[in-house]
């Protein structure tokens, strides 16, 4: 019997934990969001940064292979 308690005390205690963690994240993600709205707005200079090595693909990579197939008629 007091095995069945200790089980539900700890599913309190743990639900509880989980909520109480909830609401931290969800509070801190708020904050930092008002903190700096424009934050994902800014862009990193072309010369340099984390982009520096980075080239742009051609235009030949996304192009569509066509084939000339007739049209058969049996």
């Amino acid at each position: 019997m007091s095995g069945m308690i200790g089980c539900y005390v700890l599913d309190g205690f743990l639900i509880l934990y989980g909520i109480i963690l909830t609401v931290l994240y969800f509070r801190l993600k708020i904050t930092s969001d008002k903190k700096s709205p424009t934050r994902h707005l800014e862009k990193q200079p072309a010369e340099g940064g984390i982009y520096a090595g980075l080239t742009s693909p051609s235009a030949d990579t996304y192009d569509t292979v066509r084939t000339n197939k007739k049209l058969m008629v049996a």
